[in-house]
């Protein structure tokens, strides 16, 4: 038995590996790295976020929030930050532990996301996101997750919540299997 390839049938091949090798999220050599959870994670109801542009921000804070719908979830206005710290010091991240104290104490911020994007025009490697979470009262990190691909800002705060979420709920899964 002969196979005879008609010239459509190729031309229609050809068309479909292009559209799906264009799909947003396909063909993309991302990767999660440096994650990890702990489980007292799911108990902090208020945050802050540190180290990047209020845009960046506000991408980050619906991330989050959206993947916790069942939660209460709220962030501390970038705006109230100022009060006790610089744009500079917002913007890098600088935190001491009296820092730390006075936004626990002032705002009763519980974690601190304590993020880092570097652009491909600044880093090499692509674009990367490192997000750390910090407990504001203790300095204790208890999440982190840095994401590595070509994609934007939203990709990488999409896979980055995404990956903390399942491992927390996996995390607290077992937790509770073992109890």
């Amino acid at each position: 038995m002969r196979i005879r390839i008609r010239p459509h049938h190729s031309i229609f091949a050809f068309l479909v590996v292009t559209c799906l090798a264009n799909l947003p999220g396909c063909m993309q050599h991302g990767n999660t790295q440096a994650l990890f959870t702990k489980p007292e994670l799911i108990s902090r109801r208020r945050f802050a976020v540190l180290g990047l542009t209020p845009e960046q921000e506000q991408i980050l804070m619906a991330r989050y929030t959206k993947a916790f719908p069942g939660q209460v979830i709220t962030f501390v206005e970038r705006s109230r930050l100022h009060e006790i710290m610089s744009e500079q010091d917002l913007l890098q991240g600088r935190l001491d532990e009296r820092t730390r104290a006075r936004i626990k104490k002032i705002f009763g911020v519980e974690a601190l996301f304590i993020c880092e994007y570097y652009d491909s025009t600044t880093r090499s490697g692509g674009k990367k996101l490192r997000i750390r979470i910090v407990d504001s009262a203790t300095g204790v990190i208890i999440g982190s997750v840095m994401t590595q691909a070509p994609d934007n800002f939203h990709n990488h705060c999409a896979t980055a919540v995404k990956a903390l979420k399942t491992d927390l709920m996996g995390a607290n899964h077992l937790e509770r299997s073992a109890r």
